[in-house]
């Protein structure tokens, strides 16, 4: 490996121990300065409880990052890569500014339309500043070429998806930091193997920022993420394969693992795109306003047959770990990649939702919603 694991074990724990401590702080600084989380009728909780604990870890791990591209200028980090230094600097630039009008949202709702605006100005900047995809490998059909044009596109959706996604997936105590932490390591193994140091150093950051968030968020939590850290950790885990392709080259084998990355990408977060894309459907079909929050995603639905939030959160980690193999299996040109590529997450995604659905239709004497807290 081109980046030696205890520089990613070093990054990870730096990472976790910053944002605990952070976080702790923020819980008594909260109710000081606006931060808090009142439930409403959309809301899984009951009781007033701090939010905006994502500005732990984006404190942690744009500061880390942030030295880390300054020293890459300088060229004395190990994972030293010619040419990088500019796309680092666009993520965190980008990232921060997702952030930063996340941050005013968590304090003052912007609305949906200006949050679209700055959500696809920092998509730009990352699709034009760092890389856009220009092919895309699809399981059984091959690879697809996309041109710059298109590529750009494709790259910028996929920003703005997944930012707003991790948003609206971010329901209930522990289960955007569980998906976090389990997306984080995957990339930062998988960018180690490839030789991308920029995308394995920032993913082992952000595992390790998730990991110490949740010291303090797993239900019953005394703090949630908020806007600030869900749509940070979106958007990051949509730049971490652009990063990827800024460092691994021009190898011969590299086209063919450049088209793969984004299918490796998807399958590291399928249990927040799976769910987050089966609820947009649903209620695009029902005619339901798409944008406005809810309480319909297969998640949410669980919680309230009478599953804790602990046990949601943890069935969603599984989830998580179960589709990042299947993610490294497709990476590595596994035997049978290509089916379960395909099979697990929809198979997966179907099953849940079949067991969510009996739940709901088997009424039971113990089923009652657990109130423990609504933004991890």
């Amino acid at each position: 490996m081109k980046v030696q694991l205890s520089i990613l074990l070093g990054a990870l724990m730096v990472a976790a121990f910053c944002t605990w401590a952070v976080v702790a702080g923020l819980i008594s600084l909260a109710p000081r300065i606006g931060l808090l989380d009142r439930p409403n009728e959309r809301s899984s909780h009951q009781r007033v409880t701090a939010r905006g604990g994502g500005i732990g870890f984006v404190l942690s791990v744009a500061l880390s990052f942030g030295a880390l591209v300054v020293m890459d200028a300088l060229g004395i980090w190990m994972g030293h890569t010619p040419g990088t230094r500019m796309p680092g600097a666009a993520y965190l630039g980008a990232a921060l500014f997702v952030a930063a009008v996340s941050l005013q949202d968590d304090l003052r709702s912007l609305g949906a339309g200006m949050r679209m605006i700055c959500h696809l100005s920092a998509a730009g900047i990352a699709a034009f500043a760092i890389t856009s995809f220009l092919a895309v490998a699809v399981p059984g059909w091959g690879e697809i070429g996309l041109g710059r044009a298109m590529g750009a596109g494709l790259t910028i959706v996929w920003i703005v998806g997944l930012t707003n996604v991790y948003n609206f997936m971010d329901g209930i105590d522990g289960i955007a930091g569980v998906q976090g932490a389990a997306a984080g390591l995957a990339w930062a193994w998988a960018g180690a193997w490839m030789g991308a140091p920029t995308a394995a150093v920032l993913a082992a950051l952000l595992a390790g920022g998730c990991l110490g968030f949740l010291v303090h968020n797993w239900s019953p939590a005394r703090i949630f993420m908020g806007d600030v850290g869900s749509a940070f950790l979106g958007f990051s885990f949509a730049a971490l394969p652009l990063l990827a392709l800024t460092n691994i080259g021009s190898g011969p084998a590299n086209p063919i693992l450049a088209a793969r990355l984004p299918l490796f990408s998807v399958l590291v977060v399928w249990p927040f795109i799976g769910d987050g894309l089966l609820t947009f459907v649903r209620r695009a079909l029902k005619r339901e306003p798409v944008w406005k929050a809810h309480r319909s995603h297969l998640y949410q639905r669980l919680v309230q047959t009478g599953w804790t939030h602990a046990r949601v959160s943890s069935l969603y980690g599984a989830w998580c770990v179960a589709c990042a193999l299947v993610g490294w299996a497709w990476l590595t040109h596994a035997p049978g990649a290509a089916v379960l590529a395909v099979g697990v997450p929809l198979l997966s995604l179907g099953a849940l939702l079949a067991f969510v659905t009996r739940r709901e239709r088997v009424p039971s004497s113990s089923a009652r919603t657990r109130t423990h807290g609504r933004n991890s």
